[in-house]
């Protein structure tokens, strides 16, 4: 078996000086690479950035799949990239290299519903210091960090066609994660049951009425992603 070292195994709290500096140290993060790539880079160097910025996250769920593996821990119903977040972090430096437009408007709203709900209501056991709660905010935060930078520094603009098109997406992955679910008894995506630790779900009622409410949430939420460009757009 083998011991990655931790510094503690306090169970993390959110909406503590935890939960918050990642999201700071985040903000800086993306305030700084838009600013340095629209006044200093080229197009080439600012798609390198975006890249650079977008393996983070997926250094991340490959780390960690690799690590569960040689420690023998490693649990297909618990560990594969089939939750969304770690979905996206796959395929993101793809998305971001390319500048894959049809996957860039996808991702706009996938990100800035999901993810940012993953950062809000963190499914997290362990607290500062544990490496479980360092790759849970390093490819969650990064993930809205290379997306945010995307929108700044590509300026590609989103409408009502990517906005079904990641509704449709949303629909797609949800049959696949039933199919997953009932092949390996698991839970991904949570909609087979809530996840153990508090989150937003344990408002929406319980299963599979909460499924339903997140659907209608997904709705508002990404009309709410979509929002400012409307209003750019009448303006």
């Amino acid at each position: 078996m083998l011991a990655l070292y931790s510094f503690t195994n306090d169970s993390f709290e959110a909406y503590t000086m935890e939960h918050f500096l990642p999201i700071i140290i985040a903000i800086l993060v993306a305030w700084v690479s838009i600013v340095v790539a629209n006044t200093r880079f080229t197009e080439r160097q600012k798609t390198l950035l975006g890249t650079f910025l977008s393996l983070f996250p997926f250094l991340c769920i490959i780390g960690r799949m690799t690590y569960l593996m040689l420690d023998g821990s490693f649990d297909p119903a618990l560990d594969l990239p089939f939750f969304m977040c770690r979905f996206i972090a796959l395929i993101l430096p793809i998305v971001i290299f390319l500048r894959h437009r049809f996957m860039l408007g996808i991702l706009y709203f996938w990100v800035l519903a999901g993810t940012v709900n993953a950062v809000i209501t963190p499914d997290l056991l362990f607290n500062f210091g544990h490496w479980e709660y360092i790759l849970y905010f390093v490819y969650h935060l990064m993930l809205i960090v290379a997306i945010i930078y995307a929108v700044c520094v590509y300026k590609f603009r989103v409408g009502w066609r990517d906005y079904w098109n990641a509704v449709i997406g949303v629909i797609v992955f949800t049959v696949f994660s039933i199919g997953v679910n009932f092949m390996l008894k698991a839970n991904y995506n949570y909609l087979s049951a809530k996840p153990e630790v508090a989150s937003i779900l344990d408002y929406m009622g319980p299963w599979p009425w909460y499924i339903i409410v997140v659907y209608l949430l997904m709705f508002f939420l990404f009309f709410l992603a979509l929002l400012p460009y409307l209003i750019k757009k009448k303006s």
